[in-house]
């Protein structure tokens, strides 16, 4: 009796003969890195001993290959990622990537290979671990890619309570990730999916049994209550018949929040708590904004006078223009700009209620060209993000960060509903995932609250880091400057 491996199961033993690969060419690279590096210093078969350092370094390839097979097959490395952020699944993996060049070194010691070159493992060892890394990555972003661009390949159903929630969580399925549906059905009313006793089995007056052609199961809420037997006689005749279910408790959209998921006897529990640095990150993440801030000063001094002798020569007025905007836990502030727009242009507005209401419209502010506010050298300013200079001196100040939400003016606060504290919980920043993200591109304000929203709950080194260096270029294009 022949075996049939479904898609799942193909594409993971696929990605295991891929890794495999990549630990062989990681070998022959370590050979090739040693011989350019060391000039045939590292003997790689010495003199007198070639057979027995032969057969040594062959099953130091042999035992990083099962090494790995053997420790992927107790972690999650090959499951789908269909709905997980990047950033989790790096972390993973490098901790996957340390703990096998782990393993494989406490092996190389405990059966003794005497003759294996300390520098030629370490070579193999790290050429191995960046090829599995990017090889990995690469294929999570190819297949992202590719459902994105209409490579549909899946079916799935939602299962839930009632029409509206099956419904909009098919909605979050489809726009949320990218996660290469050609169709999803739904399914309202638990107390039909229920299956009771042998009829699970059966088959009969079971709407779960009759999922033939569908991939993916999400089962929302159909635990609950009396109905638990039922669901799990359900669960277990979805699983029989080879298909990938999901448990959703209850739609509580924790999008903005961190989670984590545990269990209690055996019972998962899901855990949900806001993003947040600890009091080391926070005072260490203080002390690179004082130290960048107060060097870019510096070394940005001539150009930041250049620009204020510019304004100040170009249009009538002050050079900075100062504005309160709420900072952290809400405390007000003044922000610093250099002033892009005329000394009257709060007075345009009043004089021009057909302009206010395009400007409240539009999201407090005026569609690009068709602003009349401009100073001479306002759109210039906005467009190279020199504007945001003087904010330097907020950071300097400790009333921003390099990174962070926008400042807003305290009006705004209205859009963020009851999520306002925990916007104002971290400090505004220079750039942030907003402003890489298209800035004025971004027409709905509650896309905007989403955005910072989803820089509270992810805010860590590395995501500063991916921001930084996401702005340059973001600036450089003058993506969404207005």
């Amino acid at each position: 009796m022949g075996v049939t491996l479904n898609p799942q199961n193909s594409r993971e033993v696929a990605e295991r003969i891929a890794d495999a690969i990549c630990i062989f060419v990681g070998y022959l690279l370590a050979t090739e890195i040693a011989l350019a590096m060391h000039w045939g210093r590292i003997q790689v078969f010495p003199p007198g001993g070639a057979s027995e350092a032969q057969s040594q370094y062959s099953a130091l390839l042999i035992l990083a290959i099962l090494s790995w097979l053997t420790l992927t097959a107790y972690t999650e490395t090959y499951r789908p990622h269909r709905t997980e952020r990047l950033n989790f699944i790096a972390s993973r993996l490098i901790r996957t990537l340390l703990i096998w060049s782990l393993v494989t070194i406490a092996a190389i010691f405990v059966l003794k290979f005497e003759f294996l070159s300390r520098q030629f493992t370490g070579y193999f060892i790290a050429a191995s671990a960046v090829l599995i890394f990017f090889r990995q990555l690469g294929t999570v972003l190819l297949l992202r890619s590719l459902r994105r661009s209409a490579h549909k390949w899946r079916t799935a159903v939602v299962i839930g309570d009632d029409q509206a929630t099956c419904e909009h969580f098919a909605g979050l399925l489809t726009a949320a990730h990218p996660m290469g549906y050609q169709r999803i059905d739904v399914q309202p009313g638990k107390r039909e999916v229920g299956c009771h006793g042998n009829r699970a089995e059966s088959g009969s007056g079971c709407k779960c049994a009759s999922l033939g052609e569908i991939d993916d199961v999400y089962l929302i809420g159909v635990s609950d209550g009396a109905d638990g037997s039922a669901s799990a006689g359900c669960m277990l005749t979805l699983l029989k018949q080879g298909k990938s279910v999901h448990i959703v408790p209850s739609l509580l959209d924790t999008r903005l929040f961190r989670q984590s998921l545990g269990d209690i006897a055996g019972i998962p529990v899901l855990s949900v708590s806001k993003g947040e640095l600890s009091p080391v990150q926070t005072a260490v993440k203080r002390a690179v904004d004082s130290v960048v801030s107060a060097l870019l000063l510096i070394v940005l001094s001539p150009a930041i006078a250049a620009v204020a002798v510019a304004v100040k020569l170009t249009s009538p007025g002050p050079a900075l223009f100062r504005q309160r905007r709420l900072g952290l836990n809400g405390k007000p502030f003044t922000l610093y700009k250099f002033r892009t727009m005329r000394t009257d242009a709060e007075q345009i507005l009043k004089d021009s209620p057909s302009l206010h209401a395009k400007y409240l419209k539009n999201n407090f502010k005026l569609p690009k060209g068709e602003d009349p506010r401009f100073a001479p050298l306002g759109a210039f300013l906005r467009a190279t993000s020199l504007d945001e200079l003087p904010q330097l001196f907020n950071v300097l100040l400790g009333e921003m960060s390099l990174v962070g939400p926008r400042p807003i003016v305290p009006p705004e606060a209205v859009h963020y509903g009851d999520s306002a504290m925990l916007f104002m919980s971290a400090k505004p920043g220079m750039t942030g995932h907003w402003q890489v993200s298209g800035r004025s591109e971004i027409a709905e304000y509650e896309k905007r609250v989403e955005l910072d929203l989803e820089y509270i709950r992810d805010q860590s080194f590395g995501k500063d880091l991916e921001i930084l260096l996401r702005t340059v270029p973001a600036v450089l294009r003058r993506k969404g400057a207005n």
